[in-house]
């Protein structure tokens, strides 16, 4: 298992990965330096871009939250 580089500072980085409206969407974050960078399909994007991405997918599920 490798392990990703920071580029910003060298530590390790997290990687979560969102499927969204046939899209992947990886979200990287580096805790030493609070440094965050997102993904789709492989391209870099703007933080803008992924909100746009998540609040235009189609609702997957609803629940009920007074229950």
């Amino acid at each position: 298992m490798s392990t990703q580089r920071c580029e910003v500072c060298g530590g390790d980085l997290v990687e979560i990965e969102l499927p969204v409206d046939g899209s992947d969407l990886v979200m990287r974050s580096c805790s030493p330096c609070d440094t965050r960078s997102w993904r789709r399909d492989g391209e870099e994007v703007d933080l803008d871009g992924v909100i746009a991405d998540i609040s235009s997918a189609p609702t997957r599920y609803k629940r009920s939250l007074s229950n």
